[in-house]
C-alpha cells in the first residue's frame, strides 16, 4: 500500500483525460479502444498497489508523541516536518481536494496539526495562518449539513483544552467554546453500554487527561494499534508507554517514511472492493486472473483468523459473501460474533454503521446449508434495522445521506437472488460515485474503492454488449421474415419477448449462438401453442402430430435423412 499527498493531488489520480472513453457517443472508434486498453491496465496495476491518501489529522497527532528518551522532543520528526511541508495555500490541512461538505473534516486537522507545531515551538507563521483559517471557518462546526467525522465533537472539545494547555490563544468566542464544550458534554453523558466504551477508547485523543488508559488498552490490537487508528494509537503512546503502540507506530513510518493514513492495516478489504466493483460493474471477465489472486490470498487470510477480517464486520461480511460465491469453504459460524446484541455492543453498532449493516445483510442471504440459521437471524434484525433507519430518513436533504440510503433501499429491494445481471449493472453503473470519500475520524479515499477507470471501462463494456444484443435482435426479425412467421396471422408476435428473456439469462456476449437458439425456440413454441389453441382446425392438429411422430418435421437436409430411416424403420 502506498499514500498519495496533497501536492500531487492537484491532477486526477489518474494520468489520461477523463472525457476519453466516459461518454460513448464521443470519439473514433479507435480512440475508444485506446481508452479501453489504456484503463484496463490502470486498473490491474490498481490490484497490486492499494493507494490510500493520506491522514493530515493522523499524522499530527503522530508528531505530537513525544520521544521516549527525551519528552522535549518528538519521537517522529519526519512527520513534523512533513507538516511543515504539506500546509494548503489556505492556510488549513487537510483534504487534498477541499469539498463544502468537508469543512468539520479540514477544521479538525488544522487544529491537530496546529497543536502539533505548537507542542514542539515550530512553526510559527504556519501556525498564524492555521489559526486565521481556523476562525474564518468555525461557522462549520455547528453546521448539521456537514459531514461530521467520527467524534468530532469530542475532539474538537479535547484539542480546544489542550490548546489551553499549550498556551494557545485559539480566535474563538468563548460562547462559542462554551457550545463546543456543551455538545460534548451531552455526548459523554449518552447511555453506559460496551459500545459507548469502546466509542471511548476509539476517540482517545479527544479525551486527553482524562481518558481511563487502562481501559483503553483492552483494545490493543496484535499489531499494537488501537483499532489500526493511529491517531489513537499515538494518543496512547504521549499518555502510557507501551511497546506494542511504539513498535506499530515505527513499523508505519517505516513503511510510509513521513506521513500516515487515518486506518492501517488496510488491504484486505480494498482489493475485496475491487473484486466487487469489477463484478458489479459487468467487467469482471476483463481481470479474472486478477480476481483469482485476490480471492486466493483472501482465502489465506481467512484460514489464518487475521484480524484485518475477522474484527471489522464489513471486511468480514465482504470477504465471506465473496468467497462463498466463488466456491470457496468458508463457514457461516465465523460471522457469530456479529449477531445483533454483539454488533450493538461494538463501536458500529454504537454509531449505527449502516454500510456494515449492509455488508451482513447481503452476505447472510449467501444460504447453502440447511442448518445455516444463524445466517436466517442475521437476515431477520439487518433487513429489520435497515428498514427502520430507511424509514427514519426518508427525506434526506443531502447527497451524502441521498447516498447511503440508496444503498440501503438497492439492499432492501434487490436481494442477490432475485436479480438479473444486465439490469444489475446498469443500475450500479448508474449509481457509480467516483468521489467515494469515506469518514472515519478524518476522511479518507482510495482508488481501489472511487475511480473513473472503473466507470469508463463499465460503460464502454456495457453499450458494446447492448450493440451485440441489437445486432442479434436484427438477425432474428430477419429469420422471422424470411420464414414467413410474421404472416402467421393466428400467432402471436413475441420475438422481442423471446429475445430478451434470453438475453436476461445468457447476457455474456460470447453466448450469441445461445441466446439466438433459445429465442428461435421460444418464437417456434408460441407459433404452435398458438396453432393448438386457435390457429388450426381438428384435422390439421391430428395431422401436425401424426406427422411429428412419424418424423417428417424435420428442419435441415441431416434431418430429412434421419426422418427417412425413420420412415424405413416403421415399414419395417
Amino acid at each position: 500500500m502506498s499514500l498519495f499527498h496533497p501536492h500531487s493531488c492537484s491532477n486526477s489520480f489518474i494520468s489520461v483525460s477523463t472525457d476519453c472513453g466516459a461518454n460513448p457517443t464521443a470519439d473514433t472508434n479507435s480512440s475508444n479502444d485506446l481508452c479501453f486498453k489504456d484503463s484496463k491496465q490502470r486498473i490491474k496495476k490498481m490490484f497490486n498497489q492499494i493507494e490510500l491518501s493520506v491522514s493530515s489529522y493522523d499524522t499530527a497527532w503522530v508528531a505530537m508523541v513525544p520521544s521516549p528518551t527525551s519528552h522535549r522532543n518528538p519521537c517522529f520528526p519526519a512527520c513534523l516536518n512533513w507538516l511543515l511541508d504539506n500546509q494548503l495555500p489556505n492556510g488549513s490541512w487537510g483534504p487534498c481536494r477541499p469539498h463544502p461538505l468537508l469543512i468539520k473534516d479540514t477544521l479538525s486537522s488544522t487544529l491537530a496539526c496546529v497543536l502539533a507545531l505548537r507542542r514542539w515551538g515550530v512553526g510559527e507563521e504556519h501556525m498564524t495562518k492555521g489559526l486565521r483559517f481556523i476562525e474564518s471557518h468555525f461557522g462549520s462546526a455547528s453546521d448539521e449539513s456537514q459531514l461530521t467525522p467520527i467524534g468530532f465533537d469530542i475532539i474538537f472539545s479535547g484539542m480546544v483544552e489542550y490548546a489551553k494547555d499549550l498556551n494557545l490563544n485559539l480566535p474563538l468566542r468563548s460562547t462559542d467554546i462554551d457550545a463546543l464544550f456543551h455538545k460534548r458534554d451531552l455526548q459523554l453523558r449518552r447511555e453506559n453500554s460496551k459500545g459507548r466504551e469502546a466509542y471511548l477508547a476509539y476517540v482517545s485523543e479527544g479525551i486527553g487527561k482524562h481518558q481511563d488508559w487502562e481501559m483503553v488498552m483492552k483494545y490493543q490490537r496484535k499489531n499494537g494499534s488501537l483499532f489500526n487508528s493511529p491517531s489513537a494509537t499515538a494518543a496512547t503512546l504521549s499518555h502510557l508507554p507501551n511497546s506494542g503502540c511504539l513498535h506499530y507506530l515505527t513499523a508505519l513510518l517505516d513503511k510510509f517514511e513521513n506521513a500516515v493514513p487515518t486506518l492501517h492495516p488496510f488491504h484486505v478489504f480494498p482489493r475485496l472492493c475491487m473484486v466487487e466493483t469489477v463484478e458489479s460493474l459487468g467487467i469482471g471477465q476483463h481481470f479474472r486472473e486478477e480476481i483469482t489472486s485476490v480471492l486466493d490470498e483472501t482465502y489465506r487470510c481467512w484460514l489464518q483468523g487475521e484480524e484485518e477480517i475477522f474484527l471489522d464486520l464489513p471486511t468480514c461480511a465482504l470477504a465471506f459473501r465473496i468467497l462463498r460465491v466463488n466456491g470457496y469453504d468458508v463457514s457461516s459460524e465465523a460471522l457469530a460474533g456479529f449477531a445483533e446484541e454483539h454488533f450493538f455492543n461494538s463501536l458500529g453498532g454504537y454509531l449505527k454503521d449502516l454500510d456494515a449493516v449492509i455488508e451482513l445483510f447481503r452476505a447472510s442471504q449467501m444460504i447453502i446449508h440447511p442448518n445455516e440459521q444463524l445466517l436466517e437471524k442475521h437476515i431477520s434484525w439487518t433487513s429489520h434495522f435497515l428498514k427502520q433507519e430507511l424509514s427514519n430518513t426518508s427525506k434526506c436533504a443531502y447527497k451524502h445521506k441521498q447516498n447511503i440510503m440508496q444503498k440501503v433501499n438497492d439492499a432492501l429491494e434487490f436481494p442477490h437472488y432475485a436479480s438479473l445481471e444486465r439490469l444489475v449493472y446498469r443500475r450500479n453503473i448508474v449509481n457509480y460515485d467516483v468521489d467515494d470519500t469515506r469518514m472515519l475520524k478524518s476522511s479518507y479515499s482510495s482508488l481501489s474503492i472511487g475511480n473513473k477507470d472503473f466507470l469508463r471501462l463499465a460503460v464502454e463494456d456495457f453499450n458494446a454488449c447492448q450493440s451485440v444484443y441489437h445486432e442479434e435482435l436484427k438477425q432474428l426479425e430477419r429469420w422471422v421474415r424470411e420464414k414467413r412467421l410474421d404472416k402467421l396471422k393466428f400467432a402471436r408476435q413475441k420475438l422481442a419477448y423471446c429475445y430478451f428473456s434470453a438475453a436476461a439469462t445468457l447476457c455474456s456476449p460470447q453466448l450469441s449462438d445461445a441466446r439466438l437458439t433459445w429465442a428461435k425456440n421460444g418464437v417456434l413454441t408460441t407459433v404452435v401453442d398458438d396453432f393448438f389453441d386457435v390457429g388450426g382446425s381438428e384435422d390439421e392438429l391430428l395431422n401436425l402430430i401424426q406427422l411429428v411422430e412419424n418424423g417428417w418435421i424435420c428442419l435441415g437436409p441431416c434431418c430429412r435423412k434421419l426422418s427417412g430411416r425413420r420412415r424405413r424403420q416403421s415399414q419395417l
